[in-house]
């Protein structure tokens, strides 16, 4: 007997596991944050974990049709992430409009009482 085909099964399924558990660590790391360029690094992580656990499956169970559902499930992910990042990109505009709009009103403010105190 080959011995790729008798390793390759265990070697598979220790790659599955090692990949499900290093997922698990990401998905805590989505939840947790702090910020949201780490929430879609992690999102972005168990993404391609999935596609990699999904192409150990091919390999284990000679399911040639699993391909097609990995190609399929990277260009979810692809714009999950895409469209994520522009959100957050977008809300840091909000944020920053308004940020600098609030500093313009309490330099104005203090002005305005040091004019009144003179």
């Amino acid at each position: 007997m080959d011995p790729l085909t008798t390793l390759a099964p265990p070697v598979l399924t220790a790659a599955m596991v090692i990949l499900a558990l290093c997922a698990l660590a990401a998905l805590l790391r989505a939840l947790l944050g702090p910020r949201m360029s780490d929430r879609i690094v992690a999102v972005n992580m168990i993404g391609t974990q999935a596609i990699c656990i999904i192409a150990c499956l091919v390999l284990r169970l000679r399911e040639d049709w699993l391909v097609d559902i990995a190609i399929v499930y990277a260009m979810f992910s692809f714009l999950a992430v895409a469209v994520l990042t522009k959100m957050d990109i977008g809300v840091y505009r909000q944020w920053r409009a308004a940020h600098r709009k609030s500093r313009r009103r309490r330099q104005a403010h203090g002005e305005q009482q040091g004019r009144d105190e003179a």
